[in-house]
């Protein structure tokens, strides 16, 4: 699910673990899983961002990220969740070619994974 402009939010913010009072682990679904030189263009783009959402964290994991919030703060953070996903976005697209091979590369590996865990399913449904 690649667009030509980079990875995006596929979707809002959604809460999965509740920590304490009004404190959440809270997730956004990606469109496609990062690369690692996407997720050090996104690390990157949190230089200089409010002390309350310290850099790194927000938690890389597959295609989601995550990261925890009181209630009233989601909203704020993921409007920077946004910024520093186009500004990585933005920094990938000038590195060229070199990416868009890997990126070609990890759909087609994502593609077998994704028949292979079919398979699996479609088998093991009779169980």
């Amino acid at each position: 699910m690649t667009t030509a402009d980079g990875i995006k939010r596929a979707g809002p913010p959604q809460a999965v673990q509740k920590l304490r009072e009004n404190f959440y682990v809270v997730q956004v679904a990606l469109t496609e899983t990062p690369s690692a030189d996407w997720k050090r263009l996104f690390y990157d783009a949190q230089q200089g961002f409010a002390s309350e959402f310290p850099p790194r964290s927000v938690e890389i994991s597959g295609g989601v990220l995550r990261f925890r919030s009181d209630g009233a703060s989601v909203e704020q953070k993921v409007g920077w969740i946004d910024q520093w996903i186009e500004r990585a976005n933005q920094k990938e697209a000038t590195l060229g070619g070199r990416l868009d091979e890997g990126r070609r590369r990890r759909r087609q590996e994502m593609a077998r994974e994704q028949h292979e865990l079919a398979e699996l399913n479609s088998r093991w449904s009779k169980l």
